[in-house]
């Protein structure tokens, strides 16, 4: 059995198998509030920071002056995560992009996800 070790001062990250079904929608956008329509993801990696995603919607990635933020939604074994985040980063793999994402989250919520990988490692 694998097991899932997390030291608080490291950062980790968790790939999965079968990547995670995701939702999105861009709330900032060079500064200025948005609300665009729904898009969905898969999440092919998960830290408590944040995920590598990816879509077959060509997102814009801005300067780190002004990030592109967006509402993510996922769930992890039977929990619901609603997260504020920034895109960081871009490349295109074939028909997809592929974004890595970084999470606006609490230490609690960020315990929480390694409480939950801790759960999914032993299921999976």
């Amino acid at each position: 059995m694998r097991t899932l070790r997390y030291n608080r001062k490291e950062s980790f990250r968790f790939a999965f198998k079968k990547p995670l079904e995701a939702a999105f929608k861009i709330y900032e956008l060079h500064g200025r509030e948005v609300n665009s329509h729904p898009g969905k993801a898969l999440m092919h990696d998960l830290s408590p920071s944040g995920t590598k995603m990816s879509s077959q919607l060509n997102l814009p990635v801005s300067n780190q002056d002004e990030p592109v933020k967006i509402h993510l939604q996922f769930m992890l074994n039977e929990v619901v995560y609603e997260m504020k985040a920034e895109l960081v980063w871009k490349r295109v793999s074939g028909d997809d992009f592929h974004y890595g994402v970084h999470f606006y989250a609490s230490d609690d919520v960020k315990e929480d996800i390694v409480m939950q990988l801790k759960q999914y490692v032993k299921r999976v």
